[in-house]
């Protein structure tokens, strides 16, 4: 272990020597322990007075299992410098982590190649690079609630809607020079010039609109509501754009706008996880968690990279689906965290990323194999287990047995994806590492009833059958094999940007979508994940849908 991981982890449980066996962890005094709680307590007493009903009781012990015997520890957020509570980190007591969830969910993608066919082949208009900047006008009046049809509209107040816009993505650097520059994300400026070539070449003359609603629309209806509000308002916008007139012309050119090469960023919900629609956090693929994160296009680290986008796939399936979706609100803040806290994982993934370099001369340097993800994955794990074993305040610190797996299996995921740039094979690493070698080495692979090594059906991470997998960058959540274990769904994306990360690859699933996120005017940074975060954590994140321009003033 590290020298300065071991400072901070010293210095966060307070003690000298992170080797002692004999320590008082269990002598503290409760909720009172905790600054932050005990402002909750405060708080608490001002709602009970005002509204009549008692509710957060944290004076009180005799609920449940007593809390505070043991340390309540703050966390360090890995890359930064942030020092908070854990409270701090649950999605409803952090805005960043909010945004972070709003600005994927309120994200809608369509082409406009086939719109402007139907434009200059059945309607017979020319679409030029001014018909197309007039067209973004009244797009983005119209997204944010702005009528373009009648006058007798209800629009909303702009105040409410302010970051709801449309921009385009062009691989053709000539059309996009043509097109008012504040409507086009710019691939020249968000990306190294090696990636940025990359991404163009694969885009080609294309044109794909990217539009986000107002992040209010996903805070009174769920994502799925993202498809409607931009198909409604960018057919409005052609209609007003291009003065179409009815008839049937019209009904089948808004079918098109509202339904061609339109890209869904999440399936929705098989049926046995309840009813939800497109968009949602359960549905997106594996492969797109790579793509959100922009952390390669300023830093050329592999592992600071991955150590991004593990923070987003903790937040987007531990902290947002599972802990407020399937959980409903509580808990699991410490274990879908852990990620990007204390730099734990960091110190892993360093560790194996060294190894590999060593073992096989560099990224991507070996054909993927068995024996390469038992070499790999028994590697990693055993130092893992090597440090919770000789330093019992990180045993502590990840004391849930699903924190440690899901950390392992992500470590696992990236050294294989690192040696092999196979993300097949670092897929088989996840289901290795957490249903044999944890098994056996600890006797568990989960918590509870995720005692559940007879479920993790290895042969189904290598099927291409929708009922079974697929490939791993097409996997999510919505897979009923992935949704067993928090310990397999969360780590799984490792899979898919560390092997595209190792083969210098520019995007992992998408370079529409790579493009797509790396837009300066999203409200959460996607370049700089971890430290959002943070802003979040420090109560310094400024998120959008408020409505304090409609409520009264205090």
């Amino acid at each position: 272990m590290k020298d300065e991981i071991l400072k901070k982890i010293k210095e966060v449980f307070k003690e000298d020597d992170p080797t002692r066996k004999d320590t008082r962890y269990y002598e503290f005094g409760g909720r009172l322990q905790s600054e932050t709680k005990r402002g909750f307590i405060e708080s608490s007493k001002r709602i009970a007075a005002e509204r009549g009903i008692p509710g957060y009781q944290g004076g009180r012990e005799d609920f449940g299992v007593p809390l505070g015997s043991r340390y309540l520890e703050p966390y360090y957020i890995s890359g930064t410098e942030t020092l908070c509570d854990m409270d701090e980190m649950h999605q409803i007591n952090n805005a960043a982590i909010q945004q972070m969830g709003d600005d994927i969910k309120r994200t809608a993608i369509n082409g406009l190649d086939l719109p402007h066919r139907i434009l200059q082949q059945k309607v017979g208009v020319s679409v030029t690079p001014e018909t197309i900047n007039r067209y973004l006008e009244s797009i983005n009046h119209s997204i944010i609630g702005g009528a373009l049809a009648q006058e007798h509209m209800a629009e909303i107040n702009p105040l409410m809607t302010r970051d709801g816009y449309a921009k385009i993505i062009a691989g053709d650097d000539e059309l996009a020079a043509r097109i008012d520059s504040r409507f086009v994300i710019d691939i020249n400026r968000e990306f190294p010039e090696r990636m940025a070539e990359k991404l163009k070449q694969k885009i080609g003359k294309h044109i794909f609109q990217v539009a986000r609603i107002p992040t209010v629309g996903v805070r009174i209806a769920d994502a799925s509501v993202v498809h409607r509000w931009n198909g409604n308002q960018s057919a409005l916008a052609f209609v007003s754009a291009y003065s179409l007139g009815g008839g049937s012309i019209l009904a089948e050119f808004t079918i098109t706008v509202k339904h061609m090469a339109y890209m869904l960023l999440g399936t929705p919900t098989w049926p046995r996880r309840g009813p939800r629609g497109a968009n949602e956090p359960i549905g997106i693929p594996y492969g797109y968690i790579g793509d959100f994160c922009q952390a390669d296009t300023v830093n050329d680290d592999p592992v600071h990279y991955c150590m991004e986008s593990m923070a987003i796939s903790g937040v987007i399936y531990g902290l947002i689906w599972f802990d407020s979706y399937v959980l409903g609100g509580i808990g699991g803040a410490n274990t879908f965290s852990s990620p990007f806290t204390n730099n734990l994982l960091d110190d892993f993934t360093y560790h194996i990323s060294d190894w590999v370099k060593d073992k096989y001369g560099g990224f991507a340097a070996v054909k993927p194999s068995f024996d390469v993800i038992r070499d790999v994955t028994e590697e990693v794990n055993f130092y893992g287990m090597e440090q919770y074993d000789k330093y019992p305040v990180l045993l502590e610190h990840h004391w849930g047995g699903v924190i440690r797996l899901l950390n392992l299996n992500a470590a696992s995921a990236i050294g294989v994806g690192f040696a092999t740039g196979n993300s097949t094979a670092a897929i088989l690493a996840v289901y290795y590492s957490g249903s044999f070698i944890q098994k056996e080495a600890w006797g568990r692979h989960n918590v509870g009833i995720g005692d559940a090594p007879d479920q993790i059906n290895i042969p189904n991470t290598v099927s291409v059958r929708p009922d079974e997998g697929v490939i791993p960058e097409l996997r999510s959540p919505n897979i009923p094999e992935d949704s067993l274990s928090a310990s397999v769904f969360v780590p799984s994306p490792a899979a898919c940007f560390a092997s595209h990360r190792a083969r210098g690859d520019a995007w992992c699933l998408s370079p529409i979508v790579k493009v797509a996120f790396a837009d300066p005017s999203l409200t959460f940074d996607f370049k700089h994940v971890r430290e959002e975060i943070a802003r979040g954590a420090r109560h310094e994140f400024i998120p959008a849908g408020e409505r304090d321009v409609i409520t009264p003033s205090r």
